[in-house]
This record gives C-alpha cells, sequence and structure tokens, in this order.
C-alpha cells in the first residue's frame, strides 16, 4: 500500500473516532431513558455538543476533499515526495483540529484548519494537468 494510501486510511481511522466521540459527548448530558426514547422533548445540548457536531460537519468537508485527490493521485500514478508529506500534513492538521474545535481554542484551531488545507494544496498541486509531476 502507498503511503497516499495509508495516510488515507489513518484519516478514515481519525474520522471514525471523531464521530465515535462527538455521539459521547452529546449522550452524556442525558439519561438512559430519554436516550432510548424518540428524543422529541430533549434539552438543548451543551455548548460543547454543539462543537463537536461542527467539528464532525468540518471533518466531513475536509474528507470530501481529500479523498478525491488522494484517489486521483494514486490512479495517474503522480505519487511523489509532495503528495505523502501532503498527506501527513493533513492528517496531522485533522488530528490537531477536532480537540482544538472540541474544547473551544479559537486561534489554534484556525492555525490546524489551515495547517491542513495546505496539506490540501500540496496534494492538488501534484495532479493539476499542467504541474508537470
Amino acid at each position: 500500500m502507498s503511503i497516499e494510501l495509508s495516510w488515507l486510511s489513518a484519516a478514515a481511522a481519525l474520522f471514525f473516532i471523531q464521530i465515535v466521540v462527538e455521539a459521547i459527548i452529546d449522550n452524556r448530558q442525558y439519561t438512559n431513558r430519554e436516550l432510548m426514547g424518540p428524543r422529541d422533548n430533549l434539552a438543548p445540548p451543551v455548548a460543547i455538543v454543539g462543537r463537536a457536531k461542527r467539528a464532525t460537519a468540518n471533518m466531513i468537508e475536509a474528507m470530501c476533499m481529500f479523498v478525491p485527490l488522494v484517489l486521483i493521485v494514486e490512479l495517474s500514478g503522480r505519487a511523489n515526495e509532495w503528495t505523502a508529506l501532503g498527506c501527513a500534513i493533513f492528517v496531522l492538521a485533522r488530528l490537531a483540529f477536532a480537540p482544538l474545535y472540541w474544547f473551544g481554542v479559537p486561534v489554534l484551531r484556525s492555525v490546524a484548519f489551515f495547517v491542513g488545507i495546505i496539506g490540501l494544496i500540496m496534494i492538488f498541486l501534484q495532479v493539476l494537468p499542467f504541474s508537470g509531476a
């Protein structure tokens, strides 16, 4: 398996963990009886639940860019040190992003977000038709 596909697997695992953590955070504020019912009249979620949901939604958006880029790299044979580094940067930045978002850390969360974008751009520049890669 290529390093890019390994990073894609790591991103998928991170995404799964993020969904599980979101569910745990969300369900901790309710009783088991409330959770087993139709959930029609649940109390409004606490702030961390909203942040966890937004972090997961953001990961969905990020994965919608990362997955196709990695697959294009693989299918086109354009894998190189820049695509591998871009994948590593993306996944490690996303690893930092989620807990920073959950706990409401404003500036570092934004830095982690933009570092992840840099990783995506590094990959994207290698798959452009005119990139010469």
